[in-house]
C-alpha cells in the first residue's frame, strides 16, 4: 500500500485528526482537509494509466501542484511533521511518472516561496529538508475542497433536468460507498 495514504488501523477518525501533525481549528475542518486530499489522491492514482504522457511543464505544473499538497497533507495526517523531498518526489511519480525531478524541484520551490509550504530540518538526520503544509494554509485549503463539493452539486444539478431530488442523491452515495473497496 501507498506509505503516503496509509493511516493507522484501529483509530478513530476524530484520533486521527487529532494525532495530525496539523493544526486544525476544529474536527470538522479536519475532515474536511482529509477527505478531499484523499479524494483528489485517488482520482490522481485511478488516472495514473489514460492520462497523456507528453504535456507541456505549464499543464503540468498545475496538476503537480494539487499532488503535491495532498502528498504531503496525507504524509501529515499519520503524525509526522513533514516529509522529505525524496518521499514527497516518489509520491507524485506514483501519480505522474514520467515527472522529471526538474520540474518537480521548481513547482516544490514555487510552493515554498509562496508559503504554502514550510521547510524545516530533520531531528533525525539534520541532512534532510522536511516539508509540511504551513497552518495558515488550512483556512484556504478547507475553503477550495468545500467549494468543490458544491461544484459538484451543481454539476448533478445542471446534468439532470430538473435537478436530483434527496433520494437520488442518497442513492448515488450509497453507490460511491459501495464501489470504496476498504
Amino acid at each position: 500500500m501507498n506509505k503516503v495514504t496509509n493511516i493507522r488501523k484501529g483509530q478513530s477518525l476524530q484520533e486521527v485528526i487529532e494525532n495530525a501533525s496539523i493544526n486544525f481549528e476544529s474536527t470538522e475542518e479536519g475532515m474536511d482537509i482529509l477527505s478531499f486530499s484523499a479524494g483528489i489522491r485517488a482520482m490522481g492514482l485511478s488516472n495514473r494509466n489514460t492520462q497523456p504522457k507528453k504535456l507541456s511543464n505549464y499543464i503540468r505544473s498545475g496538476y503537480l501542484q494539487v499532488q503535491l499538497i495532498t502528498a504531503v497533507i496525507l504524509h501529515q495526517f499519520k503524525g509526522n511533521v513533514g516529509i522529505s523531498r525524496d518521499d514527497l518526489y516518489d509520491s507524485v511519480c506514483e501519480v505522474f511518472p514520467m515527472t522529471t525531478y526538474a520540474n518537480f524541484r521548481k513547482v516544490l520551490r514555487a510552493g515554498v516561496d509562496s508559503e504554502v509550504f514550510i521547510r524545516t530540518r530533520s531531528t533525525e538526520d539534520s541532512r534532510r529538508t522536511l516539508y509540511s503544509v504551513s497552518d495558515e494554509m488550512v483556512k484556504p485549503l478547507c475553503a477550495y475542497f468545500l467549494s468543490i463539493l458544491s461544484s459538484f452539486g451543481n454539476l448533478y444539478s445542471a446534468a439532470v433536468p430538473g435537478g436530483l431530488s434527496e433520494e437520488d442523491t442518497k442513492k448515488l452515495l450509497d453507490r460511491m460507498n459501495k464501489s470504496i473497496q476498504l
